[in-house]
């Protein structure tokens, strides 16, 4: 008489191994993800979050269009919305990270001029006004990288016209900055020549 096997460990170990082979996106981690602390970062991580969920379902991204900084590949306009979800939101798990994610670079002179505006804007004046940095940055990122997939050019010419608005008030609010700060060093230079008029020690005659 053949002896019977049960099947039921064997169908719980492929089971497991399948489980264990799913591949997780950075879309589908968001949900469980750490919001940044800093203000800049978590405005930043908002702003991105918001941007990959706004597709709705996209399913998986085709890996193969991906860098190594797991970023849609700046050399084809083949890309998926799927990878453009998740691109939005692998910028978003690395601000988790406490990494710092740069604005997407220009492929041209006209855009690299702008990218230069947006860095300096954003060197100067996020840590005072971290939500219309992140803003700026986000509308520079949704405009590029918005162009690398055919269905949503439409919606990068919208983010470039907000580029452009919230690139102008970051700028504003930087040369503020800017100017509050030369004042200020005017200021303490003003006073050290004030306490020390001849630039050396008291010289007093016995």
């Amino acid at each position: 008489m053949a002896t019977r096997i049960d099947a039921r460990p064997l169908l719980v170990l492929v089971a497991a191994v399948l489980a264990g082979c799913v591949n997780f996106s950075p879309l589908d981690d968001l949900d469980t993800a750490a919001v940044p602390t800093d203000p800049f970062q978590l405005a930043l991580y908002k702003n991105y979050t918001f941007l990959a969920k706004s597709f709705g379902p996209v399913g998986q991204a085709q890996y193969g269009s991906f860098d190594q900084d797991a970023s849609m590949s700046l050399s084809t306009t083949e890309g998926t919305v799927a990878d453009l979800a998740n691109t939005y939101a692998d910028k978003a798990i690395r601000l988790t990270r406490d990494e710092m994610v740069d604005p997407e670079p220009s492929r041209d002179i006209k855009t690299h001029d702008q990218r230069d505006r947006l860095v300096r804007a954003l060197t100067a004046a996020r840590d005072v006004y971290p939500r219309d940095a992140a803003r700026a940055q986000a509308d520079w990122d949704c405009w590029r990288l918005n162009l690398k997939v055919a269905e949503t050019v439409p919606s990068a010419e919208k983010c470039r016209q907000s580029f452009e608005v919230t690139l102008a008030r970051l700028e504003t609010e930087a040369a503020a900055i800017n100017a509050e700060k030369a004042k200020e060093e005017e200021a303490k230079k003003k006073a050290a020549a004030e306490a020390n008029p001849e630039g050396g020690g008291d010289s007093e005659t016995p």
